[in-house]
């Protein structure tokens, strides 16, 4: 069983870090809050500050982003978020004028069962982490077992003790993972399994390089009696475009992806199954306790984004991955140190370094942001709880606007001489280099 106490970037013990108070004090320093347009003026001057640097002037490599097609965007900004459509499709309890977006609520479902292979999908949630809390209220109860990937193994903190899982009153077995391959240590897991007695096993993780052996631990799990989730919120792009695995088709009982990190719709989630008693429980749970008003500004951008994956996904699937390989191949030629080489370096859209050479994760990921190249620092498999010794390096983004093998040289060399060279003076460049990949591709508009 997992002893640990608090993951790697949930909050401290107080509930109020020392961090966070002092930030406050110096934002109410900062503004004259008895005048209402001063607020509002830097409102302003935030969010341009904010659009000119990451939108215009940076090369976005967090595995977790993307950007969104114009119109998706456009309607997630619209009226439609204030409109009120409770209830299931065909049977609203407000019936009175949704009609058009009953049916683009109906298209959201239709479209997600297309592109996953799906019967059955959940798609009123409004995060990953209220689908992890979902998935864990639905398929176990107070006082069971559950096993997901520990922090070091990049495991997130919605399937964590910290996470959803406590507050139901779950306990958390880490599933044991081999950090050569990257991949679930599948002898381990075996007698691991039999040892905790699971009700639910949960694959998935933050760290997602290649296809987890999903058809070998549903037969374990069956064994067991235990349910197989598999938590795809990094990775539903590669799996809508065919190009990762089909964990449905393989064994587990419901996948569980993000409509906005791979995806590129609005923020949300999709929880899929083809099992009937799974989906019912999904269901029930999430409405009306979760959600009890979904918004309909996220249907419409979320419709959007799956007739753009419908026509495109394939080709932005394709590309992802390949543009990830050129990448991590190009990082490698430089003698950056990237993880798995002798695996091919990634099947997804991860790229993972290891940093401990370069002064560590924090210092690689100040130094690449000063660079305005955009990343996530991480914690390598036997890192302690305050240790980052790795970078992750994610192609979503970038891929959508439009950049293929070829940049992967370009953005390579701007991540090695900023871990090296003085990074100011990169950030100039790559702002100048990013001028040219405004466009969103993949996409009707």
């Amino acid at each position: 069983m997992s002893s640990r106490v608090a993951d790697w970037y949930a909050k401290s013990g107080a509930w109020m870090p020392e961090e966070e108070l002092r930030y406050m004090e110096r934002l109410r320093d900062s503004l004259d809050w008895g005048s209402p347009e001063a607020v509002y003026g830097r409102v302003r001057q935030l969010y341009g500050l904010h659009d000119e640097f990451r939108e215009k002037s940076c090369i976005n490599l967090v595995a977790s982003e993307n950007v969104m097609s114009p119109t998706a965007k456009a309607y997630l900004g619209s009226d439609l978020g204030f409109r009120v459509c409770d209830g299931p499709v065909g049977k609203k309890i407000f019936g009175a004028g949704v009609e058009y977006l009953e049916e683009l609520e109906a298209m959201c479902v239709e479209a997600s069962r297309r592109l996953f292979g799906a019967e059955y999908v959940e798609h009123r949630l409004l995060s990953g982490t209220m689908g992890c809390a979902a998935v864990q209220y639905a398929l176990a109860r107070r006082g069971d077992t559950i096993m997901s990937q520990s922090s070091d193994a990049g495991g997130v903190v919605c399937n964590r003790p910290e996470g959803p899982a406590g507050y139901i009153g779950l306990r958390v077995a880490d599933i044991p993972w081999d950090g050569e391959a990257m991949n679930v240590d599948l002898d381990a897991f075996e007698e691991a399994a039999k040892e905790a007695r699971p009700r639910l096993i949960i694959l998935g993780a933050m760290i997602t390089l290649f296809p987890y052996p999903v058809k070998e631990i549903a037969e374990i799990a069956e064994d067991l009696g235990a349910r197989v989730a598999y938590d795809g919120a990094h990775i539903g792009g590669l799996v809508a475009g065919g190009r990762f695995q089909d964990p449905l088709g393989e064994g587990s009982d419901l996948l569980m992806v993000n409509t906005h990190k791979q995806m590129g719709g609005p923020p949300g989630a999709l929880i899929l199954s083809n099992e009937e008693e799974v989906a019912r429980r999904i269901s029930e749970t999430t409405f009306p306790f979760l959600v009890a008003t979904p918004y309909c500004n996220k249907f419409a951008a979320l419709a959007v984004t799956l007739s753009e994956l419908m026509a495109f996904g394939r080709e932005y699937a394709d590309q992802i991955v390949r543009n990830a390989k050129a990448l991590a191949a190009e990082l490698d030629r430089l003698d950056v140190p990237v993880l798995c080489r002798s695996l091919g370096y990634t099947e997804s859209h991860q790229v993972l370094l290891d940093v401990r050479g370069l002064g560590g994760g924090f210092e690689a990921e100040r130094r690449l942001a000063e660079a305005h190249v955009i990343c996530n620092k991480m914690p390598l498999p036997g890192d302690g709880w305050t240790e980052r010794s790795g970078l992750r390096l994610g192609v979503n983004e970038v891929t959508r606007r439009g950049m293929r093998e070829r940049e992967m040289r370009d953005v390579a060399e701007y991540v090695s001489r900023a871990l090296v060279e003085e990074p100011s003076r990169i950030g100039v460049e790559v702002a100048d280099y990013m001028r040219g990949y405004q466009r969103v591709k993949y996409c009707f508009d």
